[in-house]
């Protein structure tokens, strides 16, 4: 077994997901408690509560992982393939300037509020909000082994959610799939799981030219779902520091 926080470990963590040992491997999926840690399976509910005590309660990254499976976990980490979902809202700086404070925080609670909920629902782990923007990841180890696929769902259903709830501002998304480094990163006390490498910065920079209702992806994620994701139109774009044109696919989905 991989020494915990070596970088087998978090590869295992995070292709895998958290694998328990002894005991609490054998007993966490046959406690009853209701809704449960999607990757270790301990209950959150009935006999969970006790459980919660020793650090077992729901993740503020992710609350389908409990704490040990998301943040408590060691420094360090790996590169592994992690699809990364990026949404922001379009004219967010002009559209604060038309209505009140108080207006402008409520909707945009609603707004984050929905957009939580859907990603929470395909298995991300919610990296950081970022203004009026959204950082997500889906990793295999929590959303699956069709993790991209996840992702991309995920980002349909999020605009469908947004349009049903009235939900007015004009949001854009875009998803990027490669390899990163995963991990805790950070200071001494201060550490966060998070992701960085070229694959967040392509799809930061992808997301500034997704507009209102569209999914913006590469081209070669695309081709690798194209038969879910149907007809897309084709883009050329040139990202902030590339020197070659970034080929992309645009769906449209209120359209």
């Amino acid at each position: 077994m991989a020494e915990r926080g070596s970088e087998d470990w978090w590869r295992d963590y995070l292709t895998r997901g958290h694998r328990l040992e002894g005991f609490a491997r054998v007993v966490f999926p046959r406690l009853p408690g209701g809704a449960r840690c999607k990757v270790c399976s301990v209950p959150f509910g009935g006999f969970g509560r006790i459980l919660r005590l020793f650090g077992w309660q729901p993740s503020a990254k992710n609350p389908q992982v409990c704490g040990f499976c998301s943040q408590r976990l060691p420094a360090g980490g790996c590169e592994v393939e992690v699809a990364v979902f990026v949404a922001d809202v379009r004219g967010y700086t002009a559209l604060s300037e038309t209505i009140a404070a108080t207006e402008l925080a409520a909707t945009m609670s609603r707004y984050f509020t929905v957009l939580t909920d859907v990603l929470l629902a395909h298995g991300a782990l919610i990296d950081k909000y970022m203004g009026d923007g959204l950082q997500a990841l889906f990793l295999a180890g929590v959303a699956g082994a069709e993790y991209e696929r996840q992702a991309l769902d995920a980002a349909r259903a999020s605009l469908v959610a947004l349009d049903k709830e009235r939900c007015t501002l004009p949001v854009g998304i875009a998803i990027h799939s490669g390899i990163a480094f995963v991990g805790n990163v950070g200071g001494v006390g201060m550490v966060d799981l998070t992701a960085m490498g070229d694959v967040v910065n392509v799809a930061n920079r992808l997301q500034a030219f997704a507009q209102a209702g569209e999914i913006l992806v590469g081209e070669h994620l695309y081709q690798r779902h194209a038969a879910h994701l149907g007809t897309a139109r084709k883009a050329e774009l040139s990202l902030k520091g590339k020197e070659t044109v970034f080929a992309a696919r645009v769906i449209s989905v209120l359209t």
